[in-house]
């Protein structure tokens, strides 16, 4: 059985990380707790608060961890203009 959900969220507990292979054209938002976000080959280190979102900018792998406490973290796909 296939279950497309146009929505995901995911708990993930302190110090658990969480392994996106192909992101590409993704919202990364934190609903609750503070998110750490590594993209591969990317010097950046991308810190989300609650309520603050990330678009994943390319098809690169991306980690995502919980910095402290449990962190929810909702994936949808960017809205592409009609």
């Amino acid at each position: 059985m296939l279950i497309d959900v146009p929505r995901t969220r995911l708990l993930l507990q302190r110090g658990q990380t969480s392994r996106l292979p192909d992101p590409a054209a993704t919202h990364l938002c934190s609903a609750a707790g503070t998110l750490w976000i590594t993209i591969d080959h990317d010097l950046r280190d991308i810190v989300l608060e609650p309520g603050q979102c990330f678009v994943a900018p390319s098809d690169r792998g991306v980690t995502i961890s919980a910095l402290s406490g449990p962190a929810v973290l909702d994936l949808r796909p960017v809205q592409r203009p009609a």
